[in-house]
């Protein structure tokens, strides 16, 4: 019975050291490489940054990729192609570690941030929109965990977590998978791994030294550890619960975090209150500024409107004001040349012709007898007359008016003709005090009046006879 005991221990033994000798032969391969490229990792890192700091980001990606990133041509280790490949900086110390995962993080952000026409100028237009929708799609945090911790959520190292939250929250317009992955990491990173495989190592092998120590279940191993856990539980509570909407949700996680003592819960329930107010304010601020905004167009559209109906209104008004004055002219022309209602063709040139004929017919005796009398109509003619000599004394003026405001628009558009009217003027003037000139138009005034005086009288004579 004891024998048969034995032969089965010996035997489950044998089966359960041969995963242990596998897992020890990988581990000492990974020291080795580790010991061997610790170097080259702490070169590789001192080049990209110095390259980042002088703003070179294409040379400080191209040199900090492969040290992060796993050949795609290079087959799985121990032949398990389950198992994700690891990358080059997986091997290295926590610090430096932490160290490159930044660095490449913040040259994301930095290339991110040139735009698209530094970008295409900086690393090309298409390597640009790749990486910016890696980043915003959450791609950079499942590279991170697959090539550089194995897959495992839980043993991203804190101070990485903390910069990929802040650069997925800067960077990617939702937060919705920012959300899920802090959630997976404080799940996992709250909870022993429970994995044997990873522990079961033999007792001759107690140099090697474990990728990642145990924790007492909440990842708050140091005071480091405690620092780097509530960075996240402040990025989580505070800035990505609260772009999600998840107010309430945030309050009650801070209430219940076995991370928190009183006096910090305090502060991020107070932190978390000042975020909902500000937020509160800002929206009323934006309602108010559209409100406003609503308004000065409400007023520009109803000061569009009245200028629209006063144009409307100057527009019918000139129309009638134009109209009434062609009625006027039509009016004044009609009085002005004395239309009547009587027969057109009885022109005064007939009249004088009929009389004239009488006058030659009818004897001197009998213009003795009957002496001419005055005609009829010839009062109702003074009067007409008289208003018709008003209507040309007006339309004279306006005449007389129109002509002056045309000049005056004239010499407003065209100074030139006052300047050729007031230099006519001097000739005038100069020409006149010349005695000479004077004589010879005194001469020639003198003889026209001499005519005009010999014309009237004839004219006269003519007319008594």
């Amino acid at each position: 019975m004891n024998g048969s005991t034995t032969t089965t221990t010996s035997a489950t033994l044998t089966e359960e050291s041969l995963p242990s000798s596998r897992l020890l032969s990988s581990s000492i391969t990974s020291l080795t490489s580790s010991r061997n490229g610790a170097p080259h990792l702490s070169k590789t890192y001192r080049q990209a940054s110095t390259l980042f700091l002088t703003r070179r980001l294409s040379e400080a990606l191209a040199i900090i990729e492969p040290v992060i990133t796993v050949d795609p041509h290079s087959e799985p280790a121990n032949g398990d192609s389950e198992t994700p490949e690891l990358a080059l900086v997986a091997s290295a110390s926590r610090s430096t570690r932490i160290k490159i995962w930044n660095l490449y993080l913040t040259i994301l952000n930095a290339i991110i941030e040139l735009g698209p026409e530094e970008g295409k100028n900086a690393i090309g237009s298409k390597e640009w929109r790749s990486l910016v929708s890696k980043v915003r799609d959450g791609a950079v945090w499942e590279d991170v965990v697959r090539h550089g911790y194995g897959g495992v959520e839980g043993d991203v190292d804190a101070d990485v977590v903390i910069n990929l939250a802040t650069l997925l929250l800067a960077q990617s317009p939702s937060q919705t998978l920012n959300q899920q992955r802090l959630e997976s990491y404080l799940s996992a990173s709250s909870h022993p791994n429970l994995d044997i495989s990873s522990r079961l190592l033999p007792s001759d092998s107690s140099e090697i030294i474990p990728r990642r120590p145990s924790t007492n279940g909440h990842g708050t191993d140091t005071p480091r550890d405690l620092h780097s856990r509530i960075k996240i539980l402040e990025l989580y509570t505070l800035h990505v619960l609260p772009r999600n909407g998840e107010w309430e949700y945030a309050r009650d996680f801070i209430g219940m975090s076995e991370i928190l003592d009183e006096e910090r819960r305090e502060v991020f329930l107070q932190t978390l209150q000042g975020l909902w107010e500000e937020k509160n304010r800002d929206g009323e601020r934006e309602a108010q500024i559209q409100r406003e905004r609503d308004e000065e167009l409400a007023k520009h559209r109803i000061e569009a409107e009245r200028r629209r109906a006063e144009e409307a209104q100057e527009e019918e008004d000139n129309s009638q004001k134009q109209k009434e004055g062609k009625l006027h002219k039509r009016a004044s022309s009609e009085v002005d040349y004395g239309i009547e209602s009587s027969n057109p063709n009885d022109s005064p040139r007939t009249r004088p012709t009929k009389d004239s004929s009488k006058s030659t017919k009818s004897t001197q005796s009998s213009r003795a007898q009957f002496p001419p009398t005055p005609h009829s109509p010839r009062p109702a003619k003074r009067s007409t007359g008289s208003s018709s000599i008003y209507n040309r004394a007006r339309h004279i003026m306006a005449a007389l008016q129109r002509l002056v405001q045309s000049v005056a628009q004239s010499v407003s558009a065209n100074p030139m003709v006052l300047l050729r009217t007031v230099l006519f003027l001097m000739g005038l003037i100069l020409a006149f005090s010349r005695r000479d000139v004077r004589d010879r138009i005194r001469r020639i005034t003198g003889a026209g009046w001499d005519k005009m005086r010999g014309t009237v009288g004839m004219g006269v004579k003519v007319s008594y006879i």
